[in-house]
């Protein structure tokens, strides 16, 4: 994979995509985890991206947002651009129709390792 840098916007889009991710069990609470947890391992969550977003750790220092999985589930003192609601049956993940093209193939790569790992 090209390891060149995109631009992406570090405003904040309206949250109109859905995908829906079957899983086998119910995730409850801990489905947001279990998500990035499997997101991380995806090549895609590395990409170096530029972005102006900066996030904050608690003791004051800067968190670059210079990735696509930076960007998408945040850091701390950076929202992200994505929201994990659990269901009986499914995972519901909403994301920025507008997001750059990399962020829907990394979707569509954790939709099919959720559904494979879970």
């Amino acid at each position: 994979m090209e390891k060149t840098e995109i631009s992406f916007p570090s405003g904040f889009a309206p949250l109109n995509t859905q995908v829906d991710i079957q899983v086998s069990k119910p995730l409850g609470l801990i489905a947001g985890v279990v998500v990035h947890e499997e997101a991380r391992k995806l090549p895609l969550y590395n990409q170096p991206i530029k972005c102006d977003a900066k996030g904050q750790s608690k003791d004051g220092e800067e968190i670059v947002v210079n990735t696509v999985g930076r960007w998408l589930f945040g850091v701390p003192g950076y929202s992200g651009h994505i929201r994990i609601v659990p269901s009986q049956d499914k995972v519901s993940i909403y994301y920025p129709k507008e997001s750059p093209g990399i962020v829907h193939e990394l979707i569509k790569s954790l939709k099919e390792a959720v559904e494979v790992n879970l």
